[in-house]
């Protein structure tokens, strides 16, 4: 009798077992599926063949698109300091180099070459700096204020107390006002020009030979479609609602986009917003810079859950080049010796040169034209 009970006892502390095992299993959080994708997953350890050249077509929603990464000849780069003192919103015109210098407090042109510098306008609390493609006007903001220099007539002007963004588009500026009975696009050179209502309270801006890209700053709105308001004030869809978007665009006819499905993805699209590439990474405006190629600082963890927290400095990047070249459909990157939260990297003579958002200096990777 003794013997049946053991047998019982077990026989029921093995389903409650089992019980228990089950229940935990199917009451225990699910791992949500991933969303982001690490880059270094996506990069193959062997190079491989480059894309075939020749001019890009719009792709298929059906097609597999993504775009592996050709890793350049000893993809390790070092990149070295260019410059040694700190500078704030940077723009590169080898050899000259416009930024705000904040140990003097002055707007400067800075010659790399010879070490020799202008200095265009002295202040301090500069918060925002932008230059014409001329360079002869710059474009500032301090106070909540913006502020126009033109350094030909050695001028300077306050923009109206109502303008809430400002762009350029060459050397014509754009504002964006707000008031509490309007909101526009103005074109602005001895006044206000309105160009088309707007009614969006965070936009970014970009330019295309055939208009003006719009779409809301993803630090004040996560899901954003892509606008663009061509010349003759029509309003065209080119994206639907996006997440976390960020755009760059070549100022002419091609647009990359960053945004999530799923993913950290980016796409390359054209003025009709035909998709006419999608790439495995995913990025922010400010690390890249578009031209004749495409050059962004990519960060090597595609882990990230919120980018908007990198703008209030929550958030550091470590990035490795991305460069892309539309013209022969190649996409490559290498890697960089060291911590770099990479901005603005441009393609000049000397290699390309970023400032380091860690320390907020220039430096340069030295690598010729001819490695594109």
């Amino acid at each position: 009798m003794r013997v049946v009970k053991r047998i019982f006892l077990f026989l029921f502390l093995i389903i409650l077992i089992s019980g228990a095992i089950f229940l935990y299993k199917e009451l225990k959080p699910k791992k949500p599926e991933s969303i982001k994708e690490s880059l270094e997953e996506n990069i193959p350890e062997e190079q491989i063949s480059t894309q075939t050249e020749g001019e890009l077509t719009p792709i298929s929603e059906e097609e597999s698109t993504t775009s592996e990464i050709t890793s350049l000849q000893n993809n390790i780069k070092t990149p070295k300091l260019l410059y040694e003192k700190i500078l704030l919103y940077p723009e590169i015109d080898y050899p000259f180099i416009y930024a705000y210098d904040p140990e003097s407090k002055t707007i400067k042109e800075i010659n790399i070459e010879d070490k020799t510098y202008k200095e265009f306008y002295k202040s301090g609390d500069i918060q925002f700096l932008s230059f014409s493609e001329d360079k002869t006007k710059i474009l500032f903001k301090k106070s909540q204020d913006y502020y126009l220099l033109d350094t030909i007539n050695d001028k300077l002007e306050k923009l109206p107390k109502s303008t809430k963004k400002a762009f350029w588009n060459k050397n014509d500026l754009y504002l964006y006002i707000l008031t509490p009975e309007a909101s526009y696009i103005s074109l602005y050179r001895k006044g206000i020009e309105k160009f088309v209502d707007l009614y969006i309270l965070n936009p970014d801006f970009d330019i295309l030979d055939n208009g003006i890209l719009v779409y809301e700053n993803l630090r004040y709105n996560y899901s954003t479609p892509l606008i663009l308001i061509d010349k003759t004030k029509t309003k065209k869809l080119l994206l639907e609602n996006s997440l976390n978007l960020s755009i760059i665009s070549n100022k002419k006819d091609l647009i990359f986009a960053s945004l999530f499905e799923k993913a950290w993805k980016s796409y390359l699209i054209n003025r009709n917003g035909n998709k006419l590439k999608e790439f495995n990474f995913g990025t922010l405006k400010e690390k890249c810079t578009f031209e004749n190629i495409l050059i962004c600082g990519v960060p090597k963890n595609q882990t990230i859950s919120d980018p908007a927290k990198w703008y209030y400095f929550k958030e550091n990047f470590e990035d490795r080049i991305v460069i892309f070249d539309p013209k022969k459909n190649e996409l490559k990157y290498f890697d960089l010796n060291g911590k770099y939260d990479v901005l603005k990297p441009k393609l000049t003579s000397l290699g390309i040169i970023f400032l380091n958002r860690f320390d907020n200096k220039l430096y340069v990777i030295p690598i010729e034209n001819s490695s594109f």
